[in-house]
This record gives C-alpha cells, structure tokens and sequence, in this order.
C-alpha cells in the first residue's frame, strides 16, 4: 500500500507551475482589505488612459 504525505509544500507547487499559471494567479497583500488580493492590471507609461 502507498504512503500518501498529509501535506504538500507550498514551494513544491509553486515549482511545477509554468511561468503563465504564476502571473495568472498572483496576488498581493492589502492591508486595509485584511488580505491577499488577485493584482490588477499596472498601467504602462506613455499609453493613453482610454
């Protein structure tokens, strides 16, 4: 019979992602929100606000 691990690490995961998966799901802390939040988009210099 296999041996299953109660938990896997965070850092094993987050290895096995494609570089595409890990902006897809990032996020960043906010404070005044009480937590981690999908990031939204960052303008780029020099594009017109539409």
């Amino acid at each position: 019979m296999p041996k299953f691990r109660p938990s896997v690490p965070m850092s094993e995961l987050r290895d096995k992602m494609s570089d595409a998966d890990k902006q897809k799901h990032e996020t960043t802390y906010q404070a005044s929100r009480g937590g981690h939040f999908p990031t939204k988009d960052k303008p780029v210099p020099g594009t017109p606000r539409s």
